[in-house]
């Protein structure tokens, strides 16, 4: 299936399994991610500004998985991505403005987060490093404490796929515990595709 077959199936679905009695972050049904947060930036009243987090590696690889659909739709994360080339160290998360919306000043912002400890393979069935994740989770938690102090008459939240969860090789259930512990003062929307 190509690239673009894959973004025209991204439609998001309910998870039926959750093992935490309370949960931070709401798992939103039939949205397209793209779709939805751009839909979000536009908005007067209820409109907000959008982090949308993600797990990188630190090899300069940005092509497969959701990455791959972010280059597709937002080149500019995927350029600035590889400008940082060595630079890319686990436990680093590079904040990419992607769009601001010129009425409300709401912004689309990508954290590219580098927690994956080069590419999948038989010697690396998890190249998810969760202490760089943590890491990144919390720069991602600092950035919005930052922008609410400098906005605080605008709205942010976070819209993120499964991260750190598909070739990443990580744990949803480990994955989002981390979520309710460092993102609980924060609206979060958690995306999964439908297979």
């Amino acid at each position: 299936m190509s690239s673009r077959q894959m973004g025209l199936n991204r439609k998001i679905i309910m998870n039926t399994k959750i093992n935490s009695t309370f949960n931070h972050y709401s798992l939103v049904k039939d949205k397209n991610i793209f779709e939805h947060i751009t839909m979000r930036v536009r908005g007067a009243k209820n409109g907000a500004t959008v982090i949308v987090p993600h797990v990188c590696n630190n090899v300069n690889a940005f092509g497969a998985g959701f990455a791959g659909q972010v280059a597709e739709k937002f080149p500019i994360v995927k350029v600035n991505f590889h400008l940082l080339g060595s630079k890319a160290r686990l436990g680093h998360t590079q904040f990419v403005n992607t769009h601001i919306e010129p009425n409300y000043k709401h912004a689309i912002t990508f954290a590219n987060m580098i927690a994956q400890n080069k590419t999948i393979g038989p010697k690396n069935p998890r190249p998810l490093n969760y202490g760089s994740l943590v890491t990144c989770m919390y720069e991602i938690k600092s950035y919005i404490h930052s922008f609410k102090k400098n906005n605080e008459d605008q709205k942010i939240e976070i819209h993120a796929p499964k991260f750190g969860c598909g070739l990443a090789g990580g744990q949803w259930d480990f994955v989002s515990e981390l979520i309710n512990d460092i993102w609980n003062d924060v609206p979060v929307f958690i995306y999964q595709l439908r297979r």
